[in-house]
């Protein structure tokens, strides 16, 4: 740290020089991202509101005001207008209290949660925090869990089951319906994680699965506004269906405003809850859809033109992800996209190139983006 310190001028200018190391959504070669480039409204508010502290709310009733406001429309969204919840960091501190509220719920010695294959490494690492074991559940052809595998983990140590809305690899939905009824007639929690499916299923034209709370054994749920809520990073939700969650995951602060915190992190901005609030609002249902619908008109303009230059789809598209393989090697075909400036993913375990349609992914960008495919399958 400089003793002096440096003149506001040449702060910024240093700011501005390191900026530019980062990418930019707005040239479309971002194309590994489950983020996007926030709503300009979202940009607005979380500024307005930097300063303030959603874990004091007696110094900050009107961010906490907004973070029960983004709560209330993400639940009612889901079909859980009574559920209570919390905006937090992400889809991991969201899913982290989840599975700590059935672990503690169930009280059970050893504790085990049964996983999907598919599961975001995010689950994993939580159940090392929280000494859960995780038992994995097998994949059926369709890359969706299999019930019946689901079926046969459960066991008398089990504090809860998981299921996705929409796999970060794939973008698969997993059969969360049939998820339900194990977990009805096995009296064992059930947990979404629609971190990134959230904010995309509902506003599908068609085909939506049920995923929700609509389903009576889903007990929470992770969906981020961060992702195709268009709100600033970090911005992500967790939902409870009753109270009780909540109960098990308090924590007394004695020198607060709050006599308990819920989240696992304290001090956390309520430029979060903010920026989601304005992208709701600005937005609101038919905004959304009409986001969605431009999203999946481009995934499938992608996928139909990946098909016409030889590749070929791991999974059909049920939201904005694109998982594809190339017939003159898959890896070599993800190496010569970055060296052309692409950010793509490879998903070794499935050795498929996975790609994101996020809302900054034009329709100009994928057409640039197929040409060059076509021009590295005929090398």
């Amino acid at each position: 740290m400089l003793t002096g310190g440096l003149s506001r001028k040449q702060v910024l200018a240093e700011l501005k020089k390191i900026r530019h190391l980062d990418q930019r959504y707005d040239d479309g070669k971002i194309l590994c991202s489950m983020c996007t480039k926030p709503h300009p409204m979202a940009e607005k508010a979380y500024k307005l509101f930097l300063n303030s502290n959603l874990g004091d709310s007696g110094l900050f009733p009107g961010s906490v005001q907004l973070q029960q406001e983004v709560v209330h429309e993400l639940a009612t969204l889901l079909h859980g207008e009574n559920c209570i919840g919390h905006v937090v960091s992400g889809g991991t501190e969201a899913n982290l209290m989840a599975l700590l509220a059935a672990r503690n719920m169930a009280n059970a010695s050893d504790p085990e949660v049964i996983l999907p294959e598919s599961a975001h490494f995010s689950l994993t690492k939580i159940c090392n925090v929280l000494n859960i074991k995780p038992v994995y559940a097998k994949l059926d052809n369709s890359y969706m869990v299999d019930p019946l595998q689901v079926a046969k983990s459960v066991s008398e140590n089990t504090v809860a089951i998981v299921g996705t809305a929409g796999t970060s690899e794939l973008g698969v939905i997993d059969p969360i319906e049939a998820l339900s009824r194990i977990s009805s007639q096995c009296k064992v929690w059930l947990h979404v994680d629609a971190a990134f499916g959230g904010l995309v299923i509902p506003f599908l034209a068609d085909n939506k699965p049920q995923f929700d709370f609509s389903l009576g054994a889903v007990q929470s749920m992770t969906v981020d506004p961060h992702k195709m809520g268009m709100a600033v990073i970090p911005a992500g939700g967790v939902l409870f269906r009753h109270e009780e969650a909540l109960d098990c995951l308090k924590t007394e602060t004695p020198y607060l405003t709050d006599l308990y915190q819920y989240t696992f992190v304290g001090t956390r901005t309520g430029a979060a809850a903010a920026s989601a609030w304005a992208a709701f609002k600005s937005l609101g249902i038919e905004g959304y859809r009409k986001i969605v619908g431009k999203c999946m008109k481009n995934t499938q303009l992608i996928a139909d033109g990946l098909v016409e230059e030889g590749c070929s789809l791991v999974v059909q598209p049920s939201l904005n992800i694109v998982a594809f393989r190339s017939k003159g090697g898959t890896k070599h075909m993800s190496e010569k996209l970055r060296q052309k400036g692409w950010f793509i993913s490879y998903v070794p375990r499935y050795d498929c190139i996975r790609i994101v349609v996020m809302p900054h992914v034009k329709k100009k960008h994928a057409e640039v983006f197929l040409k060059d495919v076509a021009g590295i399958e005929k090398l």
